[in-house]
C-alpha cells in the first residue's frame, strides 16, 4: 500500500510539472509571439526606432526567461533563437525592410514550434 501511494504521489508530481512547464512555455511563446508582430508593423512602416524599442523589450523578456526555457528545451532551439535575435537586431540597425521582415517571421516559426514541440499531443509524447 505504501509503494503504492510513493507511485501515484511521484505520477502526480511529474504530471503537474509538466502541466506547469507547458503553460509556462504556452504564455512565454504567445506574449513573445505578439510581440513580434508589433516588430512586424514597425518595421513594415519603416518605424525603426519603435521596432527596435519594441525588439528590446522581446530580448529583456526572452533574457528574463532564459534560465528557465534552458532547463525546458532543448539548447539548439535557445541558440537558433540568440541567433536570429541577433541577426535581427543588426537588420534594424541597417534598416533593411525585406531582410528584417524575413528574420523576425524566422523569430516567430521558431517560437511557434517550441510551443507546438511542448504540446500535449500523442505524437510529442510517443
Amino acid at each position: 500500500m505504501r509503494t503504492l501511494l510513493t507511485i501515484i504521489t511521484i505520477v502526480l508530481l511529474l504530471l503537474g510539472g509538466s502541466f506547469t512547464s507547458y503553460r509556462y512555455i504556452q504564455t512565454t511563446t504567445h506574449t513573445t509571439g505578439i510581440r513580434l508582430e508589433s516588430v512586424e508593423q514597425f518595421v513594415s512602416l519603416q518605424n525603426w526606432e519603435g521596432a527596435k524599442k519594441e525588439l528590446s523589450a522581446v530580448r529583456e523578456s526572452w533574457d528574463n526567461n532564459n534560465t528557465w526555457w534552458s532547463i525546458l528545451l532543448d539548447h539548439q532551439e535557445i541558440d537558433r533563437i540568440n541567433l536570429s535575435m541577433s541577426r535581427l537586431e543588426k537588420l534594424l540597425n541597417r534598416q533593411d525592410v525585406t531582410l528584417s521582415l524575413g528574420e523576425v517571421s524566422t523569430l516567430k516559426v521558431l517560437f511557434k514550434n517550441i510551443y507546438d514541440n511542448e504540446k500535449f499531443v500523442l505524437e510529442n509524447i510517443l
